[in-house]
């Protein structure tokens, strides 16, 4: 199979030292890995995360702060997770997460060999989806323990709930586990923007906007001080390429 011009940009989240080098050391070995930190904790992998476009984590399950499934619950559907256990008994609950795969440790060359194929099988795919339709119409959440597909045009705004958002569409509400933050980094630029800390709006789908307030979906939402001026020229764009 080739793997011209992929790149997959990783992390890796494990708390025992020796593990942590040892599974960077090996995934040195496959170029078209491209290692963006390894991190003992899921506090400083969220931050990077938060900055840096990520295609793929290999994720301990057992961490001393915080468990890896639950942190895997926050993570986008865009980006792929790889398990790392002692473990077997946690392979249901990475099954029911989506996990690309899950790797039992002491991880062997040839197991950590196979898991890679399948990563860029799964990235080849996504890499020639793309081409094939150009900019998505369309994204892929997880809600209720099931993967939804919501085209674009129909997401009226979105709602910041703590660690969770509520997507607010024309015939559905879905949380989804993930910050606002986060989810925004995942939506096309040219039609989404934000208008305060806690909403993202459809620009396609505002009804009235003024010099406080943005209707959207006969909602009013505040338009917040430090958003105004960035979505006013968004506004104005919008409206010009229409």
């Amino acid at each position: 199979m080739s793997i011209d011009r992929l790149s997959i940009k990783y992390i890796v989240i494990e708390d025992e030292p020796l593990a942590r080098r040892g599974l960077v050391k090996l995934l040195g070995a496959y170029d078209y890995l491209d290692c963006i930190g390894m991190y003992s904790n899921t506090e400083d992998a969220r931050l990077v995360m938060e900055q840096q476009k990520l295609d793929l984590i290999f994720l301990d399950i057992h961490l001393s702060e915080e468990s890896g499934l639950d942190f895997a619950k926050l993570v986008s559907p865009q980006v792929q997770i790889i398990f790392t256990t002692a473990y077997a008994d946690y392979a249901l609950a990475s099954y029911e997460l989506n996990a690309l795969d899950y790797l039992l440790k002491p991880i062997s060359e040839e197991r950590l060999r196979k898991s890679l194929d399948r990563a860029v099988s799964y990235f080849q795919n996504r890499m020639m989806e793309k081409k094939e339709t150009g900019e998505s119409d369309h994204i892929f959440v997880k809600a209720d323990r099931k993967l939804f597909r919501l085209e674009l045009h129909t997401i009226q705004y979105i709602e910041a709930m703590k660690d969770y958002v509520m997507i607010h569409t024309v015939d559905k509400r879905l949380m989804v586990a993930m910050n606002i933050k986060t989810f925004f980094s995942q939506l096309p630029t040219k039609d989404f923007v934000r208008v305060n800390k806690s909403f993202v709006v459809n620009l396609n789908n505002i009804e009235s906007v003024d010099s406080q307030w943005v209707t959207v979906a006969g909602k009013e939402i505040p338009l917040g001080a430090s958003f105004k001026d960035a979505f006013l020229a968004r506004i104005e764009k919008h409206t010009i390429n229409r």
